[in-house]
């Protein structure tokens, strides 16, 4: 059996002289050469179909967008009176908050008071209610 101190070490490999100083330049150029190929199908697609899908999700959206407004209202306008009272009960919103944030002129203001406090009393009624609390 030989023994691996027996062996004799040559370098059975030898590389061309500049060899690796000339390496990176040859691999970069090999990889600056190489262009994607876009099929004639490929360049045939992008070119008209992408406009075509960007025009039609823009229809939907704006379809969808104009139906969801009528949609909108007709759902508010299903939301009972007693509904909307119990919710405002239960939030921390003021009366003088809500009427900022809506759009209401003294009319529709009187209305709502007429609903939620139904004060249609009289001066006798005021009067009782006074004595009561005496």
């Amino acid at each position: 059996m030989r023994k691996l101190e027996d062996i004799s070490k040559k370098d059975i490999f030898t590389t061309p002289e500049g060899y690796f100083e000339k390496l990176p330049g040859v691999v970069q150029s090999r990889v600056e050469d190489r262009k994607p190929v876009l099929s004639p199908v490929m360049a045939f697609s992008l070119k008209y179909a992408l406009p075509v899908i960007i025009f039609l999700v823009a229809g939907v959206f704006w379809f969808t967008q104009s139906n969801q407004s009528v949609d909108i209202n007709s759902m508010l306008s299903a939301v009972q009176t007693e509904d909307l009272v119990a919710y405002l009960d239960e939030s921390d919103m003021t009366t003088e908050e809500v009427i900022e944030s809506g759009n209401f002129n003294t009319t529709d203001i009187r209305e709502i008071e007429g609903e939620v406090y139904d004060l249609n009393m009289t001066n006798e009624d005021i009067q009782n209610m006074i004595d009561d609390l005496e």
